[in-house]
Parts: structure tokens; sequence; C-alpha cells
């Protein structure tokens, strides 16, 4: 894990060979499994779920399968972010650094028994963070955001908590969506501590999964992150003041690296993965990635129409994340905002 700058597509595939790196409960069905396709994807993310206790979750949200058949790369597209975050992760100390020492305060806060790492967190924002997909375009979905549903605001700006009610009014309205975000973000939540509550009273003392109850303020923590990380600027920015969110136009940006780490790193990488721009795994090797301490370059080489989606969809983290520069090929993405 040394070299800095690859294709896209190898760090993907050499996290994956790395099974420390990511495998929290040590399965040894991952060492058979591979990432080449969604369905291959689908089988991780059921994999992941099952032998963390979790499987009732995908139940209570999605229908995976109906996720794969109408959405098959929002399948890979959650596991690639799951292994392109662990791989930048372990190769800019800073970020790193960052990441750890908020991880760290989070498990003292809430005295936490369990291993309550980097790799916990990070799993759950990314395998729920796009299950809620599938009811983007549900309008008459029998769902209504309520804070009963989640706990206090706590791993994002505290301005999110008063967006939550107007970004999904804006998207309503303006641009009739259901957004999969906040939506995922709530059933996160209530699922997780749902079945925490049921494994908790049914397990016996011979597992090695822990239930304790202080894990409700971590699994709060990761649904915070997924319910706000689609609230930014979409469509006319315009309309942004008549709905009351011009608070997310604002510069120096809201979301920072060194006060909200975890929050600012999942936004990053939900926005470079390129598999929803690009379809095709085996594309990926034409897009390298160059990591240092205070910058990402992305550099794509792809030579067809959708490249320039990508790279323009990268770009656009300047509007709302963080200082991007743009030249023919490459983006480059500054980590001192």
């Amino acid at each position: 894990m040394n070299d800095k700058c690859m294709s896209i597509k190898d760090l993907i595939q050499e996290v994956f060979r790395h099974q420390d790196l990511w495998d929290y409960y040590s399965d040894d069905l991952f060492k058979i499994m591979d990432l080449e396709d969604s369905v291959k994807c689908k089988e991780f993310i059921n994999r992941f779920f099952s032998v963390s206790g979790k499987a009732g979750c995908l139940v209570d949200i999605v229908e995976i399968d109906d996720l794969l058949k109408k959405h098959p790369e929002r399948c890979q597209h959650i596991v690639y972010v799951f292994l392109l975050g662990i791989g930048i992760y372990n190769k800019n100390a800073k970020i790193k650094k960052l990441i750890d020492e908020k991880v760290k305060l989070y498990s003292q806060k809430y005295k936490c028994e369990s291993d309550v790492n980097f790799i916990f967190i990070w799993f759950l924002c990314c395998l729920f963070h796009d299950l809620g997909y599938i009811e983007e375009n549900s309008l008459d979905l029998d769902w209504e955001f309520s804070y009963k549903d989640i706990g206090k605001c706590e791993g994002v700006p505290i301005m999110y908590r008063y967006k939550i009610k107007k970004y999904l009014e804006y998207r309503k309205k303006e641009c009739q969506k259901v957004d999969h975000g906040i939506y995922a973000g709530v059933s996160m939540y209530k699922t997780l501590c749902a079945v925490r509550s049921k494994q908790e009273k049914e397990c016996d003392n011979n597992t090695k999964l822990s239930w304790e109850e202080n894990l409700i303020y971590i699994y709060n923590i990761a649904s915070w992150i997924v319910l706000c990380h689609n609230i930014w600027i979409t469509g006319n920015p315009d309309k942004y003041t008549e709905y009351g969110l011009q608070d997310l136009l604002d510069k120096p940006y809201p979301i920072k690296l060194n006060k909200s780490p975890l929050f600012f790193f999942f936004c990053l990488i939900d926005s470079i993965e390129p598999i929803k721009n690009i379809k095709d795994f085996a594309l990926l090797r034409d897009i390298d990635i160059d990591i240092s301490e205070d910058s990402i370059k992305i550099s794509s080489y792809i030579t067809n129409d959708l490249n320039e989606n990508y790279l323009n969809s990268v770009y656009g983290m300047g509007d709302w994340l963080t200082i991007t520069h743009r030249d023919m090929n490459s983006v480059f993405i500054n980590l001192n905002n």
C-alpha cells in the first residue's frame, strides 16, 4: 500500500486483496469473492450485513435484489466507495490522523467497550448510504421525516440539522425526488437500533459480536453522515434562498476536514468514485489517482463521452466541499479547505 499514484481500478483491487485492511469481522468467505460486476458486489454487501449480524436491516430498508435489478451500478458504487476510501485513508497520513482522533474521541465520549474504529464506522456509512436510492423517484412513498426517528445531530456541522426539512421540500418540489440520503440515514438509524436491541436480548455469550447499548451513539453518528451526504448544491442555486438553503452556498465551505473529518471524507470519496458515471469497472484502469498530504489529483484518459461527465462531477465539488482546479484531463482537489 505504498504507491500513492495508481489507477482507481488498481487501488480498489489492491485494498480488496489486503483483507486485513477492511474485514472488521474476519470472515473467511470473503477470500473467495471478487468484485468485477454488480452481482458480485451485491453478494459482498449481503455477506457483510450477514457476518455483522445486521441482515435484518437490508430487509427493513430495501430488497437488495430490487436495487440490483433497477440500479445495478449502485451495488458496485456502494462497495467501491468502501474500498476506495480505505485505500486513500491508508495513503494519506493527515486524513488518517484526523479521522482516528475523532473516532477515538467518540469511543471515549460514549464509553464504548466495543472496538469502535474507522473501519466499523466506515462500513456502516458506505454499505447503507445508497440503499435508499430505489426510492428516489417514489414521490408517493409512505414516509415522512421526523426528528424523533434519529438522535441528536453529531458528526456533521450543526447547520445541517436545520436544513433537512427544507432540503426535502426543495428536492420534492423542484426536482421531483425523494432525497435518498435522508431516507437512508433515518431508516438506517431506526433499523440498526432495533436490530441491536433484538440481538442483545437473543445472543448467547459465545458470540464474537458486540451489541452493547452505547453503540446506538455510534450508529447515530454514521446515520447523520449518510443522512446529510446529499445535502448540497444541486439543480438551480438561485432557488436555494427561496427555500432557506442559502447557507449551503456560503464560502468558506461549511464542511471542514479538521472539524468533521468523517463527513468530509465520506463526501469526498462518494464524489470521486467513478462507477456511477463510467458504468464499466474495466474502464477504471484509465482513471489515475495521485494522493499527497494536501491534495488529490484525479486524471482520466477514458476515450468516450462519459469521461467529461465524470471529470465535471469531480470538479463540481468546488461548489460545495473544497477548492478544485481543472485542466484538460485532470482535477486537483485541495484538502486544506
